[in-house]
């Protein structure tokens, strides 16, 4: 049951590509949801992206050899500056929902961030009737959350859910992911050892056979 969707945005203004010295991922989204006429002038450029899943959304728009971060949007940050001297432009197409921490890291080593808002994350309509109706009623055992946003939703919800959501376990894709279950017990939240689906997936078969 989805509590977030995204939906693509045509860019505020045309960014300056031919000046840039690189681009950075730290969604696979910015891409899957960039225009078309964005995406031909990107992929001439040294692209970095956060991990792999981002790493193969960036192959399929054309980039070729894509640098791979470790996971995490402030080891990306490392990664850039690492190979960038102060002063190196970055084109970071990006969602119009996002924490300031990876900009910021780049800021303050020197280089310019040129963001490119390419989608936006917005809440769906759903209500505790909802989840109810979902499990004809039944208490949910387990949920996977992907964003901070959908865990924010979620753990609002679960204030005025009672039984439904009181036994719930948590399954996060990221530590950022699990900050944002505000008022939820820490034993009930499980986090993947690495950003990723299949470490995701992993938790969860590893959480069902130990609950908490």
């Amino acid at each position: 049951l989805p509590l977030t969707e995204t939906r693509a945005v045509e860019p505020a203004a045309v960014p300056d590509v031919a000046s840039a010295d690189a681009v950075a991922v730290t969604s696979a989204n910015a891409l899957r949801l960039a225009p078309d006429s964005l995406l031909v002038a990107l992929v001439q450029k040294p692209c970095f992206v956060v991990g792999r899943e981002t790493a193969a959304a960036a192959r399929g728009a054309g980039f070729a050899d894509p640098h791979v971060g470790p996971g995490d949007a402030l080891g990306l940050a490392r990664l850039l500056v690492a190979h960038h001297a102060p002063g190196a432009r970055v084109l970071y197409p990006c969602g119009r929902l996002r924490l300031p921490a990876f900009e910021s890291a780049l800021a303050h080593a020197g280089l310019t961030v040129i963001p490119v808002e390419t989608y936006d994350t917005v809440p769906c309509r759903v209500g505790v009737g909802d989840i109810a109706a979902a499990s004809s009623g039944r208490p949910i055992d387990a949920a996977l959350l992907h964003s901070a946003e959908s865990a924010r939703l979620l753990a609002a919800l679960a204030r005025d859910a009672g039984a439904l959501l009181g036994a719930t376990r948590f399954y996060c894709l990221s530590q950022r992911v699990a900050a944002a279950l505000d008022g939820i017990e820490g034993f009930r939240i499980a986090v993947a050892g690495d950003p990723n689906e299949q470490a995701l997936l992993d938790t969860l078969v590893a959480g069902c056979g130990n609950p908490p």
